[in-house]
């Protein structure tokens, strides 16, 4: 045990640090809000019916998933406290805004949601993880 003990402490001290591995979550979440984001532009009252959603609250979550991407960009160029809000309260809103996707477009059984919408699920656990404070312990650390 003692070998298996060593080996991991010296490979630490090899890797480089991990500080700015936040990107790599942050990054894609932020990719993604801002593709559907931008996707419901220009704004079309039949696209909107066709989801069963009001051209206001179509128009909303647009808007939404580009503040929250862009949020995610910039609370992570941000490395103060200000930066860890920004986080925050962008990661909440990325899983709150998946979680309203998952209702509207892919209402399921939980169970077939976590069979068959993994894609979602890994998007909703990625904005709870940034907005649990993620930002704040990196910028510890670094």
């Amino acid at each position: 045990m003692a070998f298996v003990s060593d080996v991991i402490q010296r490979t630490t001290r090899v890797l480089p640090g991990t500080h700015h591995s936040h990107w790599l979550l942050r990054l894609p979440l932020a990719f993604v809000l801002l593709q559907y984001g931008f996707d419901k532009f220009p704004l079309s009252a039949d696209v909107a019916a066709g989801w069963g959603l009001p051209l206001s609250l179509w128009a909303m979550a647009g808007v939404a998933e580009i503040l929250a991407g862009a949020a995610l960009i910039i609370g992570g160029a941000l490395r103060t406290r200000m930066g860890d809000h920004v986080t925050r309260l962008a990661g909440a809103a990325a899983a709150v805004i998946v979680v309203g996707v998952l209702i509207v477009a892919y209402w399921a059984p939980p169970i077939d949601i976590l069979l068959f919408n993994q894609f979602h699920i890994l998007l909703i656990c990625a904005g709870l993880y940034l907005a649990l404070g993620a930002h704040e312990r990196l910028r510890q650390e670094g």
